[in-house]
């Protein structure tokens, strides 16, 4: 087995970025979900266009 020493710095820095990640990734959801939605609303605005084409 080998045994390696880490110094408290790798820990702090893992932990760190942990935290700010978490931090920086909150309002992702909200995000993706606003972009669902308007990519939902120009969908249908598409389909609108394409039945109205077929239609003449």
């Amino acid at each position: 087995m080998i045994y390696v020493e880490l110094d408290q710095g790798y820990y702090d820095g893992s932990l760190g970025a942990r935290r700010n990640g978490h931090i920086h990734l909150a309002a992702v959801t909200d995000i993706l979900d606003g972009t669902e939605g308007e990519a939902g609303k120009l969908l249908a605005e598409l389909l609108a266009i394409l039945d109205r084409t077929e239609s003449d």
